[in-house]
């Protein structure tokens, strides 16, 4: 026997021995940083395609599209999304567009079933840190004129569908028996009386407690917001947090468009453990390769950074925004500030296949990749 083969057959037996042994944890700091403790980058109107109304291209507000939703997760590193509702009342569901009629191309065309394609993605994906998903009530479906009204039945609005949007979100996200993905206003409330106090004095759950999950908010702040927290003044039983101010019970959630106005009020915000979502730009900025809102969205330490331009594909100026050396996510620079956090401790970018799905070579590679991964690995 030669010492090659000699050499190759010990290395196999070592292998087989370790195959039994627990794998190292990848995330090892996943019982100490939090929810809030990330920075992710996210789109806006997330599914918006360009509308074939207009052959000689779309209006300068329209001009803008994404890439599906699973290419935006596993090619873009997008960990937020936006997603525009509109109750249909002929089929008793949601439909996701920007814009009756005039604004209408989408690539999911329903609530189900862009968030089916999230939560496929996540079974398949489990490392992920929480992604968070923010909801806006457009109104009622209309095939051809603009609805800017709650998402209660005309002409009275009185029978309003917020129930029947929470059902569609826990038909998919937390079916009854099955994996249980959507992290609620009472899990964070835990025994507290509010979410507030929640969020101020016991912070976040875990990463370990949230990893593979979802957040997702209703983001409006009217009347939308009223009805949906009427009987739930501190969303009790309700699916979805909401766009919230820090004088209200249910505060856990914040929005601010504009980082650079609202750039102390942010950081005072995140340090305090607030989950703040701001943007990245606008149209406007992003077309004239103007970097100045990205960069103080990103200093900013909002926990989620809304952007219409995710990869460099788009505009032919190159301007896109994703996070600083992260992968795809880091650690905010705010409220992890202090702690021993890495970007990898967030979610490590480099895909481990599954060792099951292959053969004995295939988990001896999986094993080594899962030790290099480990920062007192020797190989």
């Amino acid at each position: 026997m030669t010492l090659r083969i000699t050499l190759l057959l010990a290395l196999l037996v070592a292998t087989i021995a370790r195959a039994g042994d627990p794998a190292p944890d990848p995330y090892p700091r996943d019982d100490v940083l939090r929810l809030n403790h990330a920075q992710a980058v996210g789109t806006h109107n997330s599914y918006h395609q360009l509308s074939p109304l207009y052959p000689n291209g779309p209006p300068h507000d329209f001009d803008y599209q994404h890439a599906p939703l699973d290419v935006q997760l596993g090619e873009q590193g997008v960990r937020k999304f936006e997603l525009d509702v509109y109750w249909d009342q002929e089929n008793g569901l949601f439909q996701v567009h920007h814009e009756n009629f005039f604004d209408d191309a989408t690539s999911c065309a329903t609530l189900v079933l862009c968030l089916e394609i999230l939560r496929d993605w996540s079974l398949e994906h489990r490392d992920h840190h929480p992604i968070f998903v923010m909801i806006e009530p457009k109104g009622i479906f209309y095939p051809a004129t603009l609805s800017d009204e709650p998402i209660c039945d005309p002409p009275d609005h009185v029978v309003c569908h917020y129930d029947e949007l929470d059902a569609e979100i826990r038909s998919v996200l937390a079916p009854a028996a099955e994996t249980d993905l959507l992290i609620t206003p009472d899990e964070v409330r835990g025994a507290r009386a509010t979410l507030r106090e929640a969020v101020l004095q016991d912070g976040w759950p875990t990463l370990r407690q949230t990893r593979g999950r979802f957040l997702v908010a209703m983001l409006d702040g009217g009347a939308d917001r009223a009805g949906y927290t009427a009987e739930h003044p501190t969303l009790e039983g309700r699916a979805m947090f909401v766009n919230s101010t820090p004088d209200l019970d249910y505060a856990a959630v914040m929005m601010r468009d504009d980082p650079i106005a609202n750039l102390e009020w942010i950081e005072d915000r995140v340090a305090e453990g607030y989950v703040i979502r701001t943007r990245a730009d606008a149209l406007d900025d992003a077309q004239a390769n103007d970097t100045t809102r990205r960069t103080a969205a990103f200093a900013s330490g909002a926990t989620y950074i809304s952007t219409d331009y995710p990869v460099p594909d788009y505009l032919d100026n190159g301007y896109y925004a994703q996070v600083p050396g992260g992968t795809p996510s880091r650690c905010n620079p705010v409220s992890a500030q202090g702690l021993e956090c890495a970007s990898e401790d967030i979610e490590d970018g480099v895909a481990v296949p599954e060792p099951e799905s292959f053969g004995l070579a295939a988990l001896a590679i999986a094993a080594l990749v899962l030790l290099s991964r480990s920062k007192n690995a020797v190989i």
